[in-house]
């Protein structure tokens, strides 16, 4: 159309609706269809010149038919502008029988004499009802407590996992803020975690703790964070609220530190009572006995030793007071090798030109160098044991430790170097690896083990970047 031709209010329309993803139907006041816009085959699989002329009942599923029919005569009849015609979701059907759910929007023209009209605008819901399914299905089949808030911290909603353990029905605590439903009434500082953490999070930030809420039939400790949920503009839409149950890990835990102290303090002092009673003897005994009785103090230093990694094992394993910061890699490392250089005099640890390095780590980093490099030298079963370090200035940082010994056996392997599983017949002898490898698990680095080029074991460790090199 020239700008010289008279404005066509029809055809505008047509070549505008023509080129829109929306399905778009006009239909007049018996329900015959007048107009159907190319986008409505993606949507109901009909070409539009099948649809012209035709009733849009058959585009409803039978059981709803009467219901729209009486609405238009309703509506025809009395004029009532209160009838709800835009932002309808409603099934419609498919030219191969299956039911689309779509969202239609139907006005009338406001410029027909003749007859009335009126158009239907369709948005195909498939992709979304997909998507809200599939939520559904997480949201709620998860045995984690979940929930959604405002960012004032009005619940509006929790997870059938949540809704179970506090005896609730959904109904009964949407609308009430976080920290007043039953979950946090056991305690006040429950109550002042939820309150923070909401105020943290629509602020932007996250909070995480560990806390005891209160269900219909019993306690729980859980490990309870708040973080921000943002739209594409970035702008903080809702605050999700999340609880993992560790109730019975707590437990666990509380045990296992019970049962390691007595242990150890036990097996300390009848370590301790055993070596002097054989020292005794040692001094006392000749020959033979004497002999049996060296034997019995070196054995009583080796399990002591056992003992005292152990301890270590144990504490990084149940304690959480480690905070990880950037740390110098090559002052941990060279003082250690320096320490063992002493211990083992017959020994050759070869470092290589010192780096500036920032590794994420903590006070535990000096023990993952010497287990590992005691590990080496021990293992050599040779008379001048030869370990070289390599290190590669990486992302993450990787140290490579390599010694002339036999390698690690499999057996010594399993669990730490490999994924094959602990047995009574199938496991390492030693605890220092163990050790190493759950440090480094905390750190976000590893343990890796190959066969030397040559003769030998390279142990690698690789850790996290602490800061900028300098």
């Amino acid at each position: 159309m020239s700008p010289l031709e008279p404005y066509d209010s029809d055809d505008f329309f047509r070549r505008l609706v023509g080129n829109t993803s929306e399905g778009v139907l006009t239909i007049d006041e018996h329900s015959t269809i007048v107009f159907a816009n190319p986008a409505i085959k993606d949507i109901l699989g009909y070409e539009p010149a099948e649809l012209v002329g035709s009733s849009k009942l058959s585009l409803i599923p039978e059981r709803l038919r009467a219901a729209h029919a009486a609405g238009l005569e309703k509506y025809l009849r009395t004029g009532n502008k209160h009838i709800n015609w835009g932002g309808i979701e409603l099934p419609a059907l498919h030219k191969d029988g299956h039911e689309v759910p779509v969202l239609v929007s139907l006005k009338e023209h406001p410029d027909t004499e003749e007859k009335r009209l009126f158009t239907g605008l369709f948005r195909d819901l498939s992709d979304q009802k997909l998507r809200e399914r599939r939520f559904e299905a997480v949201f709620n089949n998860t045995y984690q407590f979940t929930g959604l808030l405002e960012p004032d911290g009005t619940l509006i909603e929790a997870n059938d996992t949540a809704l179970s353990f506090g005896g609730l029905k959904r109904e009964e605590i949407v609308g009430t803020p976080l920290w007043e439903v039953i979950w946090f009434q056991s305690n006040e500082r429950a109550r002042e975690i939820a309150r923070k953490g909401v105020e943290k999070a629509a602020n932007g930030g996250f909070i995480h703790d560990e806390i005891r809420v209160q269900g219909e039939e019993r306690s729980a400790i859980i490990d309870f964070s708040i973080r921000p949920v943002t739209d594409h503009h970035g702008t903080i839409r809702w605050l999700l609220p999340e609880g993992r149950d560790i109730t019975s890990l707590k437990k666990r835990e509380q045990h296992l530190q019970v049962l390691h102290r007595l242990l150890r303090h036990n097996l300390r002092n009848d370590l301790t009572a055993i070596g002097g009673f054989a020292e005794t003897l040692e001094r006392e005994l000749e020959g033979k006995q004497l002999e049996y009785a060296a034997e019995i103090v070196a054995t009583v230093e080796e399990l002591s030793e056992l003992n005292e990694t152990a301890k270590k094992l144990a504490d990084a394993a149940l304690e959480s007071e480690f905070d990880q910061e950037p740390v110098q890699l090559w002052p941990v490392l060279a003082t250690v090798v320096e320490r063992l250089q002493d211990e083992y005099p017959h020994s050759q640890i070869v470092l290589p030109e010192p780096v500036h390095l920032q590794v994420a780590a903590d006070e535990r980093l000096a023990t993952v160098f010497q287990e590992v490099l005691e590990n080496a030298i021990e293992h050599t079963e040779t008379a001048e044991p030869v370990v070289e370090l390599e290190i590669d200035d990486t992302t993450p940082v990787s140290i490579h430790i390599t010694d002339n010994g036999p390698g690690i056996p499999e057996t010594e392997q399993t669990g730490v170097f490999n994924e094959q599983p602990v047995t009574q017949l199938d496991h390492g002898s030693g605890l220092g690896l163990w050790l190493v490898e759950l440090i480094l698990d905390d750190y976000d680095g590893t343990l890796s083990y190959t066969d030397s080029p040559g003769h030998g074991a390279r142990v690698t460790i690789s850790l996290p970047r602490g800061g900028e090199t300098g």
